[in-house]
């Protein structure tokens, strides 16, 4: 990954300001800046949207992009409109970014969110899925694979029931050895430490327990090449784990700014994957 590359995936958070928002639906409600983490200096939070009413719903983690060193849970506003309004409770969720703090710290945060909203009233923490594009896929795809145990975990994490990755880094092996980006999140180039690098690729995590996953990619898509879906793809169709590869037009930005068919079909794989959903949704 060159520095330019690095420099467009940090314009997803200005261009994500051209993406179209969805009115709400009616008694929806989006209660901004809700924290996971609270914990001495350190405050992470989120953006809650609430479907109407007061039952336990499905859920949607939704992880924004940036090269894991920039970006916000607004960027992921268009997305968590389409969710509410399809009756999903959704929680936009920030995390902490590299070079201050190095991988696995953002899937740390990711888990943390994760569990908070496994927590909330309006949950049903049998059906919670997460949704994220480019570094926030990677970091979806890390917690779906139950990757970096952390001391006294003893490797257990309860893994969401889905996951939707999007434009999202698998294996870092297929990027550059020094390229900034990665230099930074993992605190290392390749050559020096290329185990560090295996670490933090989600490829290297799949296992036979992994739950239902949606990849979508661009056909175009210069920032992270389609062949880290693709090879995704067929490493999760020989574990056998339900397994689904949406090729789409355009490039990185593009798809995840303006491809409104993605979003559709991402909300019936959902839809599918929650078998026995509440039937008023």
């Amino acid at each position: 990954m060159t520095l330019r590359t690095g420099l467009l995936l940090l314009l997803t958070a200005v261009l994500v300001g051209c993406a179209a928002a969805a009115s709400l639906s009616e008694g929806a409600t989006v209660l901004e800046s809700q924290p996971f983490v609270t914990d001495g200096d350190t405050t992470l939070d989120g953006d809650l949207y609430l479907p109407a009413g007061n039952d336990r719903r499905p859920a949607v983690l939704l992880l924004h992009g940036g090269g894991w060193r920039g970006g916000n849970p607004g960027q992921m506003a268009h997305l968590a409109r389409r969710l509410v309004n399809e009756g999903f409770v959704a929680y936009s969720a920030g995390y902490r970014f590299a070079p201050e703090h190095t991988h696995p710290a953002q899937v740390a945060d990711a888990r943390r969110a994760l569990s908070w909203l496994a927590r909330h009233e309006r949950v049903d923490p049998e059906r919670i899925a997460v949704w994220g594009y480019s570094a926030g896929a990677h970091l979806a795809l890390m917690l779906a694979f139950a990757a970096e145990p952390e001391a006294g975990s003893n490797g257990h994490f309860e893994r969401p029931r889905a996951v939707v990755a999007g434009g999202s880094p698998t294996d870092f092996d297929r990027f550059d050895a020094d390229g900034r980006l990665l230099v930074n999140l993992v605190g290392t180039n390749r050559d020096d430490d290329p185990e560090s690098w295996r670490r933090a690729s989600p490829i290297h995590w799949a296992d036979e327990d992994s739950p239902p996953t949606y990849l979508y990619h661009g056909r175009l898509d210069r920032v992270v090449d389609l062949g880290h879906s693709e090879v995704l793809y067929r490493t999760l169709q020989n574990l056998d784990v339900p397994v689904e590869l949406d090729v789409v037009r355009w490039g990185h930005f593009w798809v995840f700014l303006a491809n409104r068919s993605v979003e559709r079909r991402v909300v019936d794989f959902l839809e599918r994957t929650f078998d026995g959903q509440d039937p008023n949704r």
